[in-house]
């Protein structure tokens, strides 16, 4: 007999099942449409700095270098110390890994929100599901119907939002001002987490939502309170991130008119004689410095270590030959702190602003063969000299753990510009680069008034090692670059808090509608007491209008937090913004109160025995 191929048959279930999820999806389409849109902006949101991230060490870490920090310079008799380019490095870790926290959060409110707006959806639903069961239909059935409506959303939503959040993280990568890593096979799965993420999000809302949807009979009506707390927390969320990308956003722009206004003639010129030892590279140096001055073109002409014309340096330990000071409870005569570290010339101190407050600074005597000589900030030398008298006393250069310096000067405490400042210690201690010949080193040219283009184009023999080419930067495309990077993330910040605030926003929306319909037995006896229309409104309204407060109540409370920890990072960002924080606080109160009107107007234009029977329609 001729063998009969055997059709594979579909799930009994199958076949009801996408019937009641294709009526479902065409039957409400709107609110179909709302769910992608949520998904889609959390994922959009979490996708974009899923792809700039890597994974090392266990812990996330950004694929973005900044190429105004070279790489490690340090001599090495340095010990435990961190170069300017390991400050900047840590200084945009933390502040990406605040912005995975951002986007985390993002994430978070969507996944609660599309739940929540799936529970609007069964409480919508709740007749249709009721009269299906009385009708016989399995629960099987009614599960596998409710899969499949979540995963053609889920489909829609990581098609959509994938797109974008690969867009803008193509985007952002491309405005980065620096160099991004290329991607391994981490960021790959980062991307697939977040995405299985969304889709577990829908799919477990859709089926959450019949599992907990109305179960009554078809008389009953009687709808369930609604409670709005967790949308103010939603709105909390977003406040805090709108507020931080603000706050971000609006000191790189301050610094940047600050920096405009300011004359920036000058220019920084980098180099460095890493081959030869250190007397020959000091030889070398000292030579540079004399055939630039003695043509008298040039107003000021500082040789520095790395960084220092930013205020950064290398961050090491300083021993200081205190006297008779108390540390930690006890009188001990050597104090060991961390400090920054920093080689300069005679001019260095003008250059960089800084007042010598008493004794001397560096100047061109103290050459490799001159008693070694260091000048301290102001506060090391009220900390760890005994009566804030360090002139005389002696510390040990970082460098230099045997030879002792003799402190001959005290200069102002400086103010680093240099993205990764604020990660410095609070003391700094000063030697001169021609006593420690640094193997890079930066070369500030300032011309003189009056004087001529040619100025502009030193001889630069002695800078240059022959491996590597001297750079050149003018004073304010240095400090461009520096701000650069924070505009950057504040930026991205405001990515993630608009992404975030609308997803709550369209919950809250949402919710808002529910918690109307479930007043409705309370906003039927009103009317019934003699309550006018407006007054109803009024009263909808109102509540509405606690929820926005509420939530900028959460994000006052909760943003201090993140801004704090980003001050840390970025120098001169305030902890706190008042005026930003009520304008972007009045966003929400306004946003959640509109989004109330329209319920409760339609409330007051049903008849009065309809509320009191059964939910506004």
């Amino acid at each position: 007999m001729p063998t009969v191929a055997r059709r594979r048959r579909l799930p009994p279930a199958l076949g009801p099942a996408w019937a009641a999820a294709w009526w479902g999806l065409r039957t409400n389409w709107g609110t179909a449409a709302l769910l992608v849109a949520m998904a889609g902006l959390g994922l959009a949101a979490a996708l974009l700095v899923a792809l700039l991230a890597r994974v090392a060490g266990g812990s996330l870490e950004p694929r973005l270098l900044l190429t105004a920090a070279r790489g490690a310079v340090l001599d090495p008799s340095w010990a435990l110390a961190r170069s300017p380019a390991s400050l900047q490095s840590d200084a945009v870790r933390i502040l990406f890994q605040a912005l995975a926290g951002a986007a985390g959060a993002a994430l978070l409110v969507a996944g609660v929100g599309v739940v929540l707006v799936f529970a609007a959806r069964a409480f919508e639903r709740a007749g249709e599901m009721t009269l299906r069961r009385a009708v016989g239909a399995p629960g099987r059935v009614l599960a596998l119907s409710g899969l499949l409506e979540g995963g053609a959303i889920a489909l829609a939503a990581v098609a959509g939002g994938g797109l974008a959040g690969f867009l803008f993280a193509t985007r952002a990568a491309g405005t980065w001002p620096g160099r991004v890593i290329a991607a391994d096979a981490w960021v790959g799965l980062a991307a697939f987490a977040v995405i299985g993420v969304v889709v577990l999000a829908v799919l477990a809302g859709a089926l959450l939502a019949l599992m907990f949807a109305p179960r009554r009979r078809l008389v009953d009506a009687a709808p369930r309170r609604v409670s709005l707390a967790v949308p103010a927390v939603q709105l909390g969320l977003a406040l805090v991130l709108l507020t931080a990308g603000g706050l971000i956003g609006r000191h790189a722009a301050t610094v940047g008119r600050q920096d405009g206004a300011a004359p920036r003639g000058g220019v920084l010129y980098r180099g460095g004689l890493a081959a030869l030892d250190p007397a020959a590279r000091s030889a070398q140096y000292a030579a540079l410095l004399d055939r630039l001055r003695a043509g008298a073109a040039f107003d000021t002409v500082s040789l520095t270590g790395d960084g220092a014309s930013l205020g950064l340096g290398t961050v090491s330990v300083v021993t200081t030959d205190c006297g008779f000071c108390p540390m930690g409870g006890l009188y001990v005569p050597w104090h060991a702190v961390p400090a920054l570290h920093q080689v300069v010339s005679a001019d260095t101190f003008q250059s960089l602003g800084l007042q010598l407050l008493a004794g001397r600074g560096i100047t061109d005597a103290d050459r490799w063969n001159a008693p070694r000589v260091a000048v301290v900030s102001r506060s090391l030398a009220q900390r760890h000299f005994q009566n804030g008298d360090a002139i005389g006393r002696r510390l040990l250069f970082g460098d230099d753990p045997r030879t002792w310096h003799t402190v001959v000067g005290i200069v102002d405490d400086a103010v680093p510009s240099g993205l990764g400042g604020a990660l410095l210690p609070p003391f700094a201690v000063y030697a001169s680069v021609l006593q420690h010949p640094a193997f890079a080193v930066e070369l500030m040219l300032r011309p003189r008034a009056g004087q001529s283009a040619r100025a502009r184009a030193p001889d630069l023999r002695g800078l240059a090692n022959g491996a590597e080419p001297v750079t050149h930067i003018g004073e304010a495309g240095l400090r461009s670059a520096q701000i650069a990077p924070v505009a950057w993330f504040g930026r991205l910040f405001t990515v993630e808090g608009w992404a975030t605030l609308l997803v709550a926003l369209l919950a809250t929306v949402v919710q808002i509608q529910l918690w109307v319909r479930s007043l409705a037995p309370e906003l039927g006896l009103r009317r019934a007491v003699g309550a006018r229309a407006a007054r109803v409104v009024f009263l909808v309204v109102g509540r509405a209008a606690l929820v926005g407060v509420a939530g900028g109540l959460i994000g006052a409370g909760l943003g201090p937090a993140l801004w704090t920890a980003l001050g840390t990072v970025v120098r001169g960002l305030p902890a706190w913004d008042g005026g930003l924080l009520v304008r972007t606080a009045g966003l929400l109160v306004g946003i959640t109160t509109l989004g109330a009107v329209l319920p409760a107007w339609r409330a007051t234009r049903v008849a009065t025995a309809t509320l009191l029977g059964d939910p506004v329609a």
